[in-house]
């Protein structure tokens, strides 16, 4: 019974500090010297008795075998203390460190996290990842919030790297980190790293229904489980090993990319570095706004698709003809001016062509949503160069009698709207059709925007606490435009102070050609590596220049770029006034909201 009770009996050095062991009736406080032990009873009710000072008794069915484990355990860690002279965690050099537990022993421990959820484990066993022994992890904090956690058994450096999450998540996915190609870190396994559901349970990450009407759960995903996962993986760590993490990152695109600076704005001090990639941190307006105007844009008699991928390479290619300038991509869809209009169909009608109706949906999505009067909805629309990309996003073959349900578009717009857009949940199954691109409808849209949104400029604690921060994303990103990004880095330079002052702890790389989180583009990277760049900034205070990116080849065969190639990538200054002509389609929107503090409603 007592080992289901007890958490952790661990040294811990220096005389005025504690190992705290945790039970659901009790804790254990031992520490060295002083009076040796301290009992602390009824732990979550916060009734605090301590003890056993010279003379005193305390009444306590459990306290005579808690003293003699915890007197016995004191008096174990003496003798190891003179044996070692160092008390804590096991090193065999200055960097590598050792468990001083095994793994196994998790498994059985009831955990009361420092935020006072439960945690409880379903496994805890080693596990051969990419050719090293892990202790391997998984756990529940409080209810259907599960997570992954896996540490090294002998290759462990003391670092923690947290994974971020996609789409609405609802699972756990272990993956290896998103932009570390031949990061030493990784590669050399010495990263405790772990990833979390964010709180609710999917069998994909189109579906919100667990959100409906439910506030906990909404908050949860929003707002605090990167936090709550932060504090408990960190807690295990220094369970494990015997001591904190010496440095902590996060590493998230997409939804994950929106963790991360929820992160950097609201828990300022959880991570030394942050990398942010492509981040959905205007998420209201990105899935209400922007997937119900793709949709609705491309939507013609019938409800058939005006639009259609086999419409698309040569799209894309006339607009790398007009806008690559020799490259075979579009360096920068705001410099780009190319009209739609100049490949219109004037005969016969082709897939070589566009039709009028499809010039119209075409600029459209270029532009992005707006209301009546002009003003735009989303700071930003589809990229010039992002047309490839379009397939399964949004545009289906003509023969789809599925569109627009099949695509990913519709489904995460749809299943925002209905389950948590809205503080009460509306009762269409179609919420797209009745939708209205207004201010007044935008407003009602954004009503919750601070539950979701990450978009507060403030990152003075984050920097104050020697934070660092990489965000990345690609020029041709056809999930989220990335001129959204943009803005938002420009307001973090202003709430800086200027561009220099920003790059004492931030960079922004745009990335030509790529779509969302790197994931293709034309052409195509052979690879990406921004955690190294990261570790590098916060360990040894180098602060990444330019980077360069391996190209592996084309998808067209016409745009004249041949694997082999790299591009080299600057960090981008938002406040460099763009060239004189300036004004095609990805340019000078004319965005209805603003960047502020976002605390959540």
């Amino acid at each position: 019974m007592l080992g289901r009770d007890v958490v952790s009996v661990r040294p811990y050095p220096g005389p005025a500090r504690f190992t705290h062991t945790r039970g659901p009736r009790y804790s254990v406080l031992a520490m060295r010297g002083g009076n040796g032990v301290v009992i602390i009873l009824n732990d979550r009710e916060r009734r605090v008795l301590r003890g056993p000072r010279p003379g005193q008794s305390i009444v306590c069915p459990l306290l005579p075998f808690l003293l003699v484990v915890a007197l016995a355990t004191v008096s174990s860690w003496s003798a190891a203390i003179a044996g070692e002279g160092t008390a804590g965690a096991a090193t065999t050099s200055s960097s590598l460190v050792l468990p001083i537990r095994p793994c196994g022993d998790l498994i059985s421990e009831h955990v009361f996290s420092p935020t006072g959820v439960r945690v409880r484990f379903f496994s805890a066993r080693l596990s051969d990842v990419t050719g090293a022994l892990y202790c391997h992890l998984i756990g529940e904090i409080g209810t259907a919030f599960y997570f992954d956690l896996r540490m090294p058994r002998s290759t462990y450096q003391g670092q923690y790297l947290q994974e971020g999450c996609g789409g609405f998540c609802g699972q756990l996915s272990p993956h290896v980190p998103l932009v570390a190609d031949n990061c030493p870190a990784v590669t050399g396994n010495s990263l405790a790293v772990a990833v979390d559901n964010e709180g609710h349970v999917t069998t994909s990450n189109t579906d919100a229904r667990w959100a409906a009407n439910d506030t906990g759960s909404r908050s949860t995903f929003g707002s605090t489980s990167e936090h709550q996962l932060a504090v408990v993986a960190k807690a295990l760590i220094t369970d494990y090993y015997g001591r904190d993490p010496t440095y902590s990152y996060f590493d998230g695109c997409s939804d994950g990319g929106r963790e991360a600076l929820v992160e950097a704005q609201r828990y300022p001090h959880d991570f030394n570095g942050i990398v942010a990639g492509a981040p959905a941190n205007i998420w209201s307006e990105l899935l209400g706004e922007v997937g119900t105007w793709n949709i609705r844009a491309n939507t013609g008699p019938g409800g058939r698709e005006i639009l259609t991928s086999e419409d698309l390479p040569a799209l894309h290619q006339a607009v790398v003809r007009a806008c690559g300038g020799g490259r075979g991509y579009v360096p920068d869809p705001r410099t780009c001016t190319f009209s739609p209009s100049s490949i219109e169909c004037h005969r016969r009608v082709t897939h070589s062509c566009l039709t009028a109706a499809q010039v119209r949906v075409v600029v459209s999505l270029y532009r992005g949503p707006s209301d009546p009067a002009g003003q735009s909805l989303y700071p930003g629309g589809e990229p010039y160069g992002s047309e490839l990309g379009w397939s399964a996003w949004f545009v289906k073959p003509s023969g789809d009698r599925g569109w627009p349900r099949d695509t990913l578009t519709y489904q995460f717009a749809v299943n925002f709207l209905r389950y948590l857009a809205y503080r009460t949940d509306p009762r269409s199954s179609d919420p797209l059709s009745p939708f209205r691109f207004s201010l007044s409808s935008y407003q009602k849209l954004t009503a919750l925007s601070g539950l979701y949104d990450a978009t507060d400029p403030d990152l003075s604690s984050f920097a104050a606490d020697g934070g660092r921060l990489i965000i990345y994303q690609g020029w041709a990103d056809q999930a989220i435009p990335p001129f959204g990004t943009v803005a938002y880095y420009k307001a973090v330079v202003d709430a800086a102070g200027g561009y220099e002052a920003s790059q004492a702890f931030s960079r922004l790389y745009m990335i030509p050609a790529q779509y969302h989180c790197l994931d293709g583009g034309d052409p195509v990277l052979a690879g990406a590596n921004l955690l190294t760049p990261l570790i590098d900034w916060v360990q040894h205070g180098t602060p990444p220049g330019t980077l360069s990116f391996s190209l592996a080849g084309t998808r067209t065969a016409r745009n004249g770029t041949a694997g082999g190639r790299s591009m080299s990538v600057a960090p981008l200054d938002p406040l460099t006034p763009l060239p004189s002509g300036s004004n095609g389609l990805n340019a000078n929107y004319d965005w209805v909201g603003s960047f502020g503090s976002n605390a959540p409603a």
